[in-house]
């Protein structure tokens, strides 16, 4: 096998490892079904089917990014994403109208934006202006929660104390992080809410910010609420597979987090022991004419690191949707820069998946069915 080709079986083990379906059927083996289920995510197709094997029989709402067969008696809805439009509108308001009646939340990442609906006094439209200033200002993902979830009611516990599993795509955070926490309630921190939105350039009206204060505190959390999976569980996965074919391999003890530049820089100075991975979610500002992508980003930034060396990078967006790149990260190596030039105009604009493309770095999968932040692989050889 090309190297190439074994850092991708690599990562391939890592997606393995937190297929949703896999995990949400071992997390409630053993429950009593059936069920009425809410499911909420760019997983949540996947924990639907899971839940449906082993509970027997399931109804309700699935609301995800992509189309795939779900389990009989569950309506799925496609939700707008990165920014919410009319689909995650319609997916907020049905998922409020479901949840008096609900025995269990299936949550993953991406429900933030893929199933809104506002507090009263907020407009749509203000919503989603909002979503896209914090997703293009690269803010960290905590901020823009609070941000959004004091915006929202369906974020930080707006759909009531359910049951919740969760597959997280935020690195060590509380579950209640992840889409925002649509089951579990959060500190009510209005003013610091408004705080930050003014940090980030955002025109704050004042029927908004009246709206925010008078939003009611929501339940606090109750029962079960189990992470079932995130990217250790991932990371850990592709060091098994590194370690099977005799390799040194080890999970780097840092989560990634932070502007990706500044994350590169901190991984690849440090000193080289065989193969490490690392997993988080880092932050990038993209401007310029590109589409962004924070993986295919840290791959060119590195790509320029080990140019001529015997180096390997890998970034990866565990649910295959790598920004607006049209790809889910790449694979880069010392070749890569001698490939395709002077890779300055492309980190420039955030074009960075133009270039990889044109050396043939990229890795495609379309959506995995899956969420658990990104993988990042540096394999440094003799």
């Amino acid at each position: 096998m090309t190297t190439r080709g074994l850092v991708r079986s690599w990562l391939q083990a890592g997606l393995d490892a937190v297929d949703p379906e896999d995990l949400t059927k071992q997390a409630l083996t053993g429950r009593e079904g059936p069920a009425t289920v809410i499911a909420i995510g760019k997983a949540a197709v996947g924990m639907c089917r899971g839940a449906a094997a082993a509970l027997g029989s399931i109804d309700g709402l699935c609301v995800s990014n992509h189309v795939s067969p779900v389990p009989i008696g569950i309506d799925l809805i496609i939700g707008d994403h990165p920014v919410p439009g009319p689909a995650s509108f319609e997916a907020g308001r049905r998922a409020l109208e479901s949840a008096p009646d609900a025995d269990l939340a299936l949550i993953s990442g991406g429900g933030s934006a893929l199933c809104e609906s506002p507090i009263d006094g907020v407009d749509p439209e203000f919503v989603s202006q909002v979503h896209r200033a914090l997703v293009d200002a690269g803010a960290p993902i905590d901020e823009v929660n609070l941000v959004r979830s004091h915006l929202s009611a369906v974020k930080n516990g707006g759909l009531g104390p359910l049951p919740t599993y969760v597959l997280s795509d935020v690195a060590g955070a509380p579950p209640g992080v992840v889409s925002s926490g649509p089951t579990i309630a959060m500190p009510h921190q209005p003013g610091l809410a408004v705080e930050l939105m003014r940090r980030f350039g955002i025109d704050l009206p004042q029927v908004v910010e009246e709206a925010m204060h008078r939003a009611p505190t929501r339940h606090e959390r109750s029962g079960i609420v189990e992470v079932i999976g995130d990217g250790r569980t991932a990371a850990a996965a592709v060091v098994a597979a590194v370690t099977s074919v005799m390799r040194t391999a080890h999970v780097h003890d840092r989560w990634l987090d932070g502007p990706v530049g500044s994350a590169v820089d901190r991984l690849l100075s440090e000193p080289a022991r065989g193969v490490m991975v690392a997993t988080g979610e880092t932050t990038i500002g993209v401007s310029g004419s590109g589409r962004g992508g924070r993986n295919t980003h840290a791959a060119l930034l590195a790509a320029t690191v080990i140019a001529e060396t015997g180096s390997v990078f890998a970034a990866l967006a565990t649910d295959g949707i790598d920004g607006r790149s049209g790809a889910a990260g790449a694979i880069v190596d010392g070749g890569t820069i001698l490939r395709g030039g002077d890779p300055g105009r492309a980190i420039e604009t955030f074009d960075s998946a133009t270039y990889l493309r044109a050396t043939g770095d990229l890795i495609e999968t379309g959506p995995t069915g899956t969420n658990v932040g990104d993988l990042w692989l540096i394999w440094s050889q003799e």
